[in-house]
């Protein structure tokens, strides 16, 4: 019997940042939700199961307006132990957040995004990322 592949293209038209920061989600929520004129939202954690029989579940902050989402991703799974750390990104594991900005190209533009945040006292370091360059990008798509 001849087999078929189902081949699926992905849509990454959205900019990614890193974040630095040993704050508690709930405290960079708060300060990004005053340095960038936001209401982040606490929603349902992402639940992401794997063949390998390994599981995450990632902390999820997310505004939303009309057609544009910003999205603010814990990159380590939640309720895992220390010793053994699951990540979203595996390769961007120096990375403690991720923040997703699909939309709003005219509000946040990535330039104006790194300065507001680098100005938050919990934040260590932002850096704009090139999705199509992880190796990971498909945990990426919800």
């Amino acid at each position: 019997m001849k087999k078929q592949k189902l081949v699926v293209d992905f849509d990454y038209n959205f900019k990614l940042f890193g974040i630095i920061s040993p704050a508690s989600e709930h405290k960079l929520a708060w300060e990004m939700n005053e340095k960038l004129s936001i209401k982040l939202i606490k929603n349902t954690d992402i639940k992401i199961n794997f063949l390998n029989n390994k599981n995450l579940i990632i902390s999820n902050f997310l505004f939303e307006k009309e057609e544009s989402i910003l999205r603010l991703l814990k990159n380590k799974s939640v309720g895992v132990p220390t010793a053994n750390h699951l990540f979203l990104i595996p390769e961007l594991r120096q990375f403690d957040y991720l923040l997703i900005i699909c939309g709003f190209e005219q509000t946040f533009k990535p330039e104006n995004v790194i300065a507001r945040l680098t100005q938050i006292s919990v934040v260590q370091n932002v850096i704009n990322l090139e999705v199509l360059k992880l190796k990971s990008k498909e945990n990426l798509v919800f």
